[in-house]
């Protein structure tokens, strides 16, 4: 799970951990996301799209081990820009496993904006600069819970907002 939980929890499989805690539903994203149709191309078993049901549209959903009957089975680098021609943005809860998120990022966000939940200290790590240079947003979260009845996190989470047509600064918001 996080850098500091040592053999504390076993890694799940797929690196599969449900959106459980809505703290994660901080209001400088919320109002960024309001009103959209987005796509989750890693739906796990909802959990991201239950939290966001009465602020935007999932439109479109699938993963590449859908815990849940009747989602789509699907890679996330396989979508393409005709999967998504009603979807305004991507939003999800990758994997964090290196050799699984590198190809979403190198993906996702040249189909459309693309909102990810990771942790916090991704963006100082040498290997995420150059997607830094495509991030637009990061809100900062703090940390969240990822297994019920378990103790929060020990990474700090955030939103960051990957946009190939992104140009300039990073906006950083901190928590309120």
């Amino acid at each position: 799970m996080g850098k500091r939980d040592g053999n504390k929890f076993e890694r799940n499989n797929k690196d599969l951990y449900p959106t459980i805690d809505p703290s994660c539903m901080v209001e400088p994203f919320v109002s960024r996301v309001r009103g959209m149709k987005y796509a989750e191309p890693c739906w796990g078993n909802g959990d991201l799209e239950d939290m966001l049901m009465d602020v935007a549209t999932c439109v479109w959903r699938s993963d590449i081990s859908p815990q849940q009957p009747n989602i789509p089975v699907r890679d996330a680098t396989t979508l393409n820009i005709d999967d998504l021609q009603e979807v305004d943005v991507i939003v999800s809860n990758p994997p964090y496993h290196w050799p699984m998120l590198k190809p979403l990022l190198d993906h996702l966000p040249t189909l459309r904006p693309t909102w990810l939940l990771l942790p916090a200290d991704y963006m100082h790590n040498i290997r995420m600069g150059p997607y830094m240079e495509k991030c637009s947003t990061v809100i900062a979260i703090g940390r969240m819970y990822w297994m019920p009845n378990k103790v929060k996190g020990v990474s700090n989470m955030a939103w960051y907002c990957f946009n190939k047509w992104h140009i300039g600064q990073t906006e950083f918001i901190g928590r309120g």
